[in-house]
């Protein structure tokens, strides 16, 4: 084969996994069941992205009683209970997956606006952060504080996005 044909299938085959990841987090953002999360504040401020949001949820808070069954950077799926408002709770902890509406997550470190306060285990799934327009981090921060909620959808494997947020 020549330089000029494996170059165009590269490209092509760069361009098919491309195609597929936006697929794949269009189908998680469109067809995923959607709820609502609780969250912990901490710094939405970033000194080199801008307005980044870190979000940190309820149920990403894992019950130091149970943590000595995991081990860091584990897959775990933590299976959600819904209540009548569709705010999300942690139902079951489990390193197999469940039935109904789920998680997937990976065992890690608590975030913290300070790295002398990040002890402990924390679930991790992905939606941890977020991007937001120019000047609104502050009144994101504001919002979540005073109880404001994640919408977020869920895909039937446990891949979560962020859609949005609920006051």
């Amino acid at each position: 084969m020549n330089l000029k044909k494996i170059t165009k299938i590269i490209l092509f085959s760069w361009l098919v996994i491309s195609f597929c990841f936006v697929v794949k987090s269009e189908y998680t953002l469109n067809l995923g069941k959607e709820v609502l999360l609780k969250t912990i504040p901490v710094d939405p401020r970033d000194i080199v992205m801008g307005d980044y949001v870190i979000l940190n949820y309820e149920i990403s808070q894992f019950p130091r009683y149970k943590d000595y069954l995991f081990e860091y950077n584990q897959p775990i799926y933590v299976k959600l209970d819904v209540n009548n408002d569709n705010i999300a709770s942690i139902d079951k902890i489990s390193k197999e997956k469940p039935n109904g509406i789920f998680l997937k997550g990976t065992m890690g470190t608590c975030q913290s606006i300070l790295p002398i306060f990040r002890s402990g285990k924390c679930i991790t799934y992905g939606i941890e952060s977020y991007y937001v327009k120019e000047g609104e981090g502050r009144k994101l921060e504001r919002d979540l504080a005073n109880g404001a909620l994640v919408k977020v959808s869920i895909d039937r494997y446990g891949n979560a996005k962020v859609k949005g947020f609920v006051k």
